[in-house]
């Protein structure tokens, strides 16, 4: 499986004033490729990658700035747009929504660039070094990758804080555990998962902690002149704010999803429909939570240990006792689950998990039971005594 390790660059002015050229070059050149598609396609010729490649190697003959620069760094861009011409005619072709076709990239709109290959492009473990940059950055390795795992790609990417590195690298699968711990998992927005063992994920709600300093930096936005530079230090500083809203909501996700695939060997998940929970009165919290991510988190975190995730259809979970199977009807409001026919008793949120974690076929049988399909998939979480405070990921 291939995961992506990223790490923090430290250059110098000068390797600093040159990841900002080769940045804008190949912003320039992304523009370039796709004028030249918009008019060969005018004259009834379609461009593909392969065409736009062979034109790019006369054109490194013939030019001693692009001749500078490694050449999978151009076709890295290359593909970037058969990639987003790839997505265009899915898109088209399934007719939901807009297609999306690929438009020209201003400076606002271009943060990275890519060796589509790791060729022209060295990593000793502590200095990155390539074509056109003068010396070896430093890199910030603040874990340790893989060893004899090989490096597939990487990408290069700007943000608020400065430069970073992205290496995608080749690691193997776990062998699959016994499956002798299971719990069933119900993704919520109060209490962000609720355990089939009893116990409890908090919500991080970071966007809503965020939202009055966010608010306070988009006033003083507003309140700046256009084209001025304190107007471009006020757009910094939202950015800088959205930036430390999605390292706190990521690291949270990292660390949920690491406990989980360490302490339990099979997981029972909801096959929630994200994108149209997104579009619902619910979806400025429905975004906060990243669902979808922590799916992503725990899937790939458990293929590569070895567990296995499950997941399963998600309807009527909360409103089916997980003791009898009668169902007990209750709005969103009512957050405790009580059987008049069973007389159990116990949070919705629980109730909904075990429902689930039964669904998996890891817990009693019980009606309406529909297994929505199954995947590699991972572990653990918080106890009961531990449901305060996230805990650090080993």
């Amino acid at each position: 499986m291939i995961l992506t390790y990223q790490f923090r660059l430290l250059p110098s002015k000068k390797q600093w004033r040159v990841l900002e050229s080769l940045l804008e070059s190949q912003r320039l050149l992304y523009n370039a490729a796709l004028e030249e598609r918009i008019g060969a396609y005018r004259h009834g010729v379609a461009l593909t990658y392969i065409d736009q490649c062979k034109g790019l190697t006369e054109w490194r003959q013939t030019d001693a700035d692009a001749a500078s620069v490694a050449v999978n760094l151009h076709r890295g861009t290359l593909k970037r747009l058969e990639e987003a011409y790839k997505g265009f005619f899915r898109r088209a072709k399934l007719r939901a929504g807009k297609a999306g076709f690929p438009r020209f990239r201003g400076k606002g709109r271009w943060n990275s660039f890519a060796f589509r290959e790791f060729r022209g492009i060295s990593f000793d473990g502590g200095r990155l070094r390539f074509k056109g940059m003068p010396g070896a950055i430093k890199v910030h390795v603040h874990r340790k990758m893989p060893e004899h795992a090989p490096i597939r790609s990487c990408t290069l990417r700007r943000d608020s804080k400065g430069w970073k590195v992205g290496f995608c690298v080749d690691v193997s699968v776990g062998h699959p555990r016994k499956g002798e711990r299971s719990v069933g998992v119900d993704l919520g927005i109060s209490t962000f998962a609720a355990l089939s063992d009893g116990g409890f994920i908090p919500s991080l709600r970071a966007a809503r902690r965020a939202q009055r300093q966010l608010r306070v930096a988009q006033r003083a936005l507003s309140r700046k002149s256009r084209r001025s530079k304190s107007r471009c230090k006020a757009r910094t500083q939202i950015a800088r704010c959205h930036a430390a809203v999605a390292r706190a909501r990521s690291n949270f996700l990292h660390q949920a999803s690491a406990r989980l695939v360490r302490d339990y060997d099979v997981i029972a998940i909801e096959a929630l429909n994200v994108r149209g929970l997104a579009r619902s009165a619910l979806a400025r919290d429905v975004h906060d939570a990243s669902w979808a991510k922590f799916i992503s988190f725990v899937t790939y975190k458990a293929a590569k240990a070895g567990a296995r995730l499950i997941e399963v259809n998600p309807v009527n979970s909360s409103q089916m006792c997980s003791g009898c199977g009668v169902m007990v009807h209750k709005d969103l409001r009512q957050r405790s689950h009580h059987c008049p026919h069973c007389g159990l008793s116990l949070d919705r949120d629980l109730n909904a998990a075990r429902n689930i974690l039964g669904r998996a076929g890891m817990g009693p049988c019980l009606p309406n039971v529909a297994d929505c399909g199954q995947r590699a998939g991972g572990n653990l979480v918080w106890s009961e005594g531990q449901a305060q405070s996230p805990g650090r990921a080993s």
